[in-house]
């Protein structure tokens, strides 16, 4: 009897681990920024939503959740959509997960709809 409480407590009070979920937010686009990578560094582009105010933990500018672009070939499609969506003046869905930042606590766009 003993042992059934003693393994019964011990599973109780073990803790698990925590993940970040992913957080999606949709909008117009309200900013598109890039930047020049010898004067910024890679990863320097971003973006904002219009009305995304919050997502997870992820850093916010001037009141919006800014999603960062990474300096590869995935983020120059990301780039394109998120441009083409800005003059077209169509909503976007960006899906993010705040354990994957940049500097700052940035969140990184993960997925552009």
């Amino acid at each position: 009897m003993k042992r059934l409480i003693l393994l019964l407590a011990a599973l109780l009070l073990n803790v698990s681990p925590t993940y970040a979920a992913p957080f999606t937010g949709s909008g117009m686009v309200y900013t598109l920024r890039t930047h020049d990578s010898v004067s910024f560094g890679a990863n320097a582009d971003w973006f904002a939503l219009v009305g995304v105010t919050s997502l997870g933990t992820c850093a916010t500018v001037e009141g919006h959740v800014v999603f960062m672009l990474r300096d590869d070939a995935r983020g120059q499609r990301m780039f394109s959509v998120v441009l083409a969506a800005k003059s077209a003046g169509m909503p976007l869905t960006v899906r993010v997960d705040d354990s994957v930042k940049a500097t700052g606590g940035y969140c990184y766009a993960l997925a552009v709809l």
